[in-house]
Formats: structure tokens, sequence, C-alpha cells
């Protein structure tokens, strides 16, 4: 066997820092690896992708048998997690090694080989951009390949660009985060979300459907959204999607905050959902919070509609420095997790919660991008503060519920 040259200490010092990112280095090096290459281990979540686990398991060991300098294994802390949904197969990708695959029906409705799609989505994971050379041999070909291909291993010369950017630093990763989508005539198609979130995990009483903005009850009559959205005729109450679910009640008028981007929508009658309470502070600096939309993922305007379900961000408060034009007073600036994640067209109105003993609390209202940027999650986001307003919105709504 050939052996690393590389002390106990120095192995032990990236292998904690790999293991942050859910990519761990193996201590030993197979005698197929490059020499002196360290073999990454990245750890995937197929838990969320229903019955096409086996084929990312089986998209796995089709890499695994190709490549040396990193393997791909089930498990924690997982940097790469799968889901999957009615839209086409894409990855987000974050970094090498890291990032959110999803495998959409519409490819697997028309056809496309399952296992060809997980593996190919992996290779973008792995760092490989698309190659549409319409070549069944070519893995990273995609959609441009027959429906009728079933080759789903990469060929000598993708199993060598990855072992090359396996065996260089994790820096590259830099050079290989992205969008991929299976389809490139789908670009505007593609099934949308709150930027890099994921599908709601509960589901909140309290979410309001406005016919393209989200909002939020504060009590059993109100609700509170974006004063730019329209004022609709009606909403929907106390489910995740938008189309089924909960309860419609008519909109009777709407209150617009005079200073900020905070709108009030009393309803024609009183719903039974509970409502979600605003706190009297929003929270410091680093508090830990979530975002939940009806937006877009892909962060273009136009990229799609909104999807049925909506998504979820967990994400935090940050310095108002890093958001440009916000009213300190009474706006908070929120985190674009990991750089590339937060809200977008579709998400405006929608709540910003924390937790305060357990309960999600309200602190804010989704209002607009923190660095003018009209591409979504390049930077920091604009929430109206809640808690600030308080008093005039318990004035507004002839009483808040106690927080």
């Amino acid at each position: 066997m050939i052996r690393r040259k590389l002390s106990h200490a120095a192995g032990a010092a990236l292998a904690l820092v790999l293991s942050l990112t859910g990519v761990q280095a193996v201590t030993g090096t197979p005698a197929s690896a490059d020499v002196g290459a360290t073999v990454r281990t990245v750890y995937y979540d197929a838990s969320r992708a229903g019955e096409f686990r086996t084929n990312f398991d089986q998209a796995a060991a089709n890499w695994n048998s190709r490549v040396s300098n990193v393997r791909l294994v089930a498990g924690t802390p997982a940097s790469v997690t799968i889901y999957v949904d009615s839209g086409w197969p894409r990855a987000y990708v974050a970094g090498l090694g890291r990032g959110t695959i999803y495998m959409g029906w519409q490819a697997v409705n028309q056809g496309y080989h399952r296992t060809r799609i997980a593996t190919h989505e992996f290779g973008h994971i792995l760092g490989l951009p698309d190659r549409r050379t319409g070549l069944c041999s070519d893995l990273m070909s995609g959609s441009s390949a027959p429906v009728s291909c079933t080759n789903a291993y990469p060929n000598a010369t993708e199993a060598a660009q990855v072992n090359s950017l396996f065996a260089g630093s994790l820096a590259a990763s830099a050079d290989v985060a992205g969008t991929h989508v299976w389809n490139e005539e789908a670009d505007g198609d593609v099934t949308p979300q709150v930027v890099g979130g994921v599908p709601a995990t509960e589901n909140y009483p309290w979410m309001v459907y406005t016919s393209g903005c989200t909002g939020t009850l504060i009590k059993a009559n109100w609700a509170v959204t974006a004063k730019h959205c329209g004022t609709p005729s009606s909403v929907r109450v106390g489910s995740v999607n938008r189309s089924s679910g909960g309860v419609v009640v008519g909109v009777s008028r709407a209150v617009n905050h005079p200073t900020i981007d905070v709108k009030l929508l009393q309803l024609s009658s009183s719903v039974s959902y509970a409502p979600a309470p605003i706190p009297t502070t929003s929270g410091a600096v680093g508090t830990a919070t979530r975002i939940i939309g009806w937006g877009q993922t892909c962060p273009v305007r136009g990229c799609g509609g909104a999807p049925t379900t909506a998504y979820e961000l967990d994400t935090s408060i940050v310095s108002d420095s890093r958001c440009s034009g916000i009213n300190a007073t009474y706006e908070i600036c929120t985190n674009n997790t990991n750089g590339n994640s937060g809200a977008c067209y579709g998400d405006s109105g929608g709540p910003q919660v924390r937790k305060i003993n357990g309960v999600w609390n309200l602190i804010g209202a989704t209002s607009r991008s923190g660095n003018g940027d009209p591409t979504c999650a390049t930077g920091p986001s604009i929430y109206g503060d809640l808690p600030s307003i308080r008093t005039w919105i318990n004035t507004q709504v002839g009483g808040l519920p106690t927080a």
C-alpha cells in the first residue's frame, strides 16, 4: 500500500475542517487513488427522496466504482440532501461535494432513466457541469441524450475530472457552485420555492396565501403581509398548501403602515387557526430564524410560478450594515444562508419567525433584497420588524393576542 507523507496532527486538522462541511477525509488511501491525494467521503441524505432512494444509492455505487479520490456514502453529517418534487431534476451546488438535489418527476414521466438522472445530478455535486453533447456515453449530456439512454456511469474523462477536483484543495468549491437543470429549455419551468429552501416541515397553522404573495395570521380575523403586494379579495389560511387545506376567507379591508413595507389585512370573518404571536423584540444579531413562503427557487425574476407547498429556510439576523437602504429602527437585515439562499419573488410579506420557549413567534414580514440586486439570494434580505411596530399593529386590530 502507498502511504501518504502526512503527519498525524495535520491529518487530524484536515479531517476536522472537512467534517464540518459533511465532507470527511479518509486516513488511508486506496492503491488505485492518486498518490498523495486524500480520499474524501461525501455524505448524502436520500431519506426524503421517496421511491427514488434506491436510485441514488445505486448512483453513488456507480460513482464509487469509477473514481478513487472521493466516496459517496449515505449517512450523516450529510453535505448533500436529496428531495423529490414535480419539476425537472436539478442540482443546487453550494460547493465541491455540497448541495441540494431534486429528483423531478417531469423527466421521469417523460421516460428518462431514473438511475441515470440520479448519477448525473451527483455529477454536478462532484463538480461537473452539463455537457450537452447528445451522446449516451456522456453521463453529463443529460437530457440531450435520447430518452432511451440508460447509461448511468461516468465515462473515463468525467471520472478523471472528478478525481482531479478532489485531488486538489476544497477551495476549488467556489468554481463549481451554481444551479443545474436537467432540461436546458426548462430554465423558466423549474418548480419554484424559497431559494435554497426545503418543503415545509410543519403544517404552520398561521400561514396565509395571498395570491402571489405570502402572509401570516396574527389574530383570528387579521393577517399581515407586505404593503407592495396587492390586496386580494380572499386568502387561504391554515395550510402550507396554497391550493388545498385550511380555509378560504374573504378580505374586507387593508391598512398600510405609514413608514415601512407592511400591510394588515382584515378578514371578513374569524378563523379557528392559531395566530402567530408577535413578541416585544425581534432579537439580537445572530438570532436563529426561519423564513417561509411560496416564492421562487430559481433566482431570476419570472423563472416560474408559485409552488403548491410552501418552502422554508433556516437563517439568522445579521448586522444592519449588511443591508443597503435599511430603516434600522423598523426593519431587520436577514442573512442569505451559505451566500446563496434566501427569499425571492413570491415570498413577499411572508413570515420570518423565531422560537421562543418552543413556540414560533413572528418577528418579520418579507420586504426586499438588501443589496438592490434583482437576482435573489445574492445578499441579505430586508424584513419589516413587526415587534418594533407592535403597538401600531395592536391599535389597528383592536388588540393582539398575548405573545
